[in-house]
């Protein structure tokens, strides 16, 4: 579902560059791109200059179109990750999708926020836009941007983005009370195309979800900041910086940055004639995305803290029920963190650990709003000034005290699971070798076994079925390693993006249709043999009787 929304995103805005020019648009992101002409093209666009291309339209001269592309985007300095030539000629889907989103990185969103940035004197381009967000609609309630999904998914920030520099074009009352999410997006995405010229790069399908893509959001969102007025200012920038340390969006932020992927095995069973074992299986690499539920129930972490309620005043008295209570969880939390065993060096083990300890962080993250409401009313109390000067001593220390303790508990979370992680990546990897490794001398066993004809007596015919059967034996041993691959966990980190994966599904891939073809090859030798055995005997019995 995020392919297909990049690919869709970035497509319309490939297109409204060439509008601008008027070019001719693409219909495909993927098969569009790969001869090279189109990127030159682009890249013409965003440079301002004409950039040569090759006449031909065979293979070779897409590949010198698309590595003149490549060039010229390391010469503008643009970050490119494990990214050839022919994977663009070959259509490769997520290396294409990558290829596009650092053009997008450099030139839609660095180079248009890199005089603020200057001025700012910031380096995170990310963070001075969501600051230019939050600045833009903190009197919108209860619009309340923290990052570039979750917060835009009703359409309220859409909205807010818009009305907050031209109130004249729709009612906020409107939108906050009479309109579904849906109905909000859409009205934003079309009041952005008709009075502000931002193309509609989204749909309102694209966002109305749990989590939608990032990246598109970013995209959408830098394009509203080049029409609109760029007031940021550095109070904003702090509340940015702040915000990244609260509890509350902290977690929030954990999980977004590691996203599980799990590359799949489908095993399909071969269906032969008798044999002297129960037969291996043949193996093909798919893909898919793992999400992970645990079963577990921890101790002290099954339930939920309830939430103080976001009030306009908070009385004392719930205030302290509802720190002990979030307290009392926290230390049990603490303690099961402290529980949590020595990674093991055993690759399944690292593996349930690292599934476990996931579980864990979703568990964290569960409770993160009670955490964060009960600061948020200890701020509310403070700011009332109703409070004695030891009453207001007592808060500020309870709430230094809750805040370091799940600050404290977050980063020894993501430091266990980044070191599992990292555990777990390098298991995997020997595995992946020794498997390579197994596979390069079981090859070159059934080449030499492939020089030898069958028979022609049924002495060595007999000899050679015992020869097959060791393979046999062998290969079906070997299937439990193999099998061990169809559990393999990757972190992709948002600062790598999503091609942290393409260089293991490669290796994947190809690992996988080797074992299918020794596998294929063992099936048909034994097939043979097998024929040739009946023959044999038929033939033997024939002289016998004659």
């Amino acid at each position: 579902e995020r392919e297909d929304v990049q690919k869709k995103t970035f497509t319309k805005w490939v297109n409204s560059q060439f509008n601008k020019v008027k070019k001719d648009s693409i219909g495909d992101l993927f098969s569009d791109l790969r001869d090279g002409r189109k990127l030159l093209d682009l890249l013409g666009i965003l440079l301002g200059q004409k950039l040569s291309k090759e006449r031909g339209s065979t293979r070779v001269h897409a590949l010198n179109n698309v590595n003149r592309v490549l060039q010229v985007l390391q010469k503008n300095n643009v970050d490119l990750v494990n990214i050839g030539g022919s994977d663009i000629v070959d259509g490769n889907h997520k290396l294409t999708l990558g290829l596009i989103w650092s053009i997008i990185l450099h030139w839609q969103i660095k180079d248009v926020m890199k005089e603020l940035m200057a001025d700012l004197q910031q380096t995170s381009s990310e963070n001075v836009l969501l600051g230019w967000v939050r600045q833009s609609t903190r009197d919108y309630q209860p619009v309340n941007v923290v990052n570039f999904t979750s917060s835009w998914t009703d359409g309220l920030a859409f909205n807010a983005l818009i009305h907050s520099n031209r109130p004249d074009l729709f009612s906020w009352k409107d939108v906050l009370e009479k309109m579904t999410p849906h109905q909000r997006l859409e009205n934003a995405f079309r009041t952005a195309q008709e009075h502000l010229g931002v193309p509609r790069l989204l749909d309102p399908e694209d966002v109305e979800m749990a989590h939608p893509d990032k990246k598109s959001i970013l995209l959408y969102v830098t394009s509203f900041f080049q029409v609109l007025p760029k007031r940021v200012s550095m109070d904003a920038i702090r509340e940015v910086d702040t915000l990244t340390r609260k509890p509350v969006p902290a977690v929030e932020e954990s999980q977004q940055r590691y996203s599980q992927k799990q590359i799949t095995v489908s095993l399909g069973q071969a269906r032969t004639s008798a044999s002297p074992k129960p037969r291996y299986k043949s193996y093909v690499y798919t893909q898919q995305v793992f999400v992970h539920s645990p079963h577990r129930q921890r101790r002290g972490l099954s339930g939920k803290v309830c939430p103080l309620p976001l009030e306009t005043e908070v009385d004392l008295e719930s205030y302290q029920a509802a720190l002990e209570e979030v307290l009392a969880w926290l230390l049990s939390a603490e303690d099961n963190l402290q529980a949590q065993p020595e990674i093991s060096t055993d690759v399944e083990e690292v593996k349930e650990q690292f599934h476990s300890h996931e579980g864990f962080m979703l568990e964290l993250t569960s409770h993160q709003s009670s955490v964060g409401n009960v600061l948020h009313a200890g701020n509310q109390l403070l700011a009332e000034g109703k409070l004695s000067n030891e009453e207001e001593g007592e808060v500020r220390e309870q709430m230094g005290l809750l805040n370091s303790r799940w600050e404290s508990l977050r980063v020894a979370s993501m430091a266990r699971q980044a070191r599992l992680h990292d555990i777990l990546m390098d298991l995997q990897q020997q595995q992946l070798g020794r498997v390579s490794d197994w596979l390069s001398l079981t090859e070159e066993r059934t080449r030499k076994l492939d020089t030898h004809s069958l028979g022609p007596d049924l002495v060595t015919l007999r000899k050679q079925l015992e020869e097959h059967k060791e393979l046999q034996a062998d290969l079906e041993q070997e299937q439990s390693i193999v099998h061990s691959l169809s559990h393999m966990v990757v972190v992709v980190d948002e600062t790598t993006g999503e091609n942290a994966t393409v260089a293991l599904e490669a290796q994947l891939q190809s690992l996988g249709e080797r074992w299918a073809n020794v596998c294929r090859w063992t099936e048909e030798r034994w097939r043979l043999l097998q024929d040739a055995l009946v023959k044999l005997q038929q033939f033997t019995e024939e002289q016998v009787c004659g």
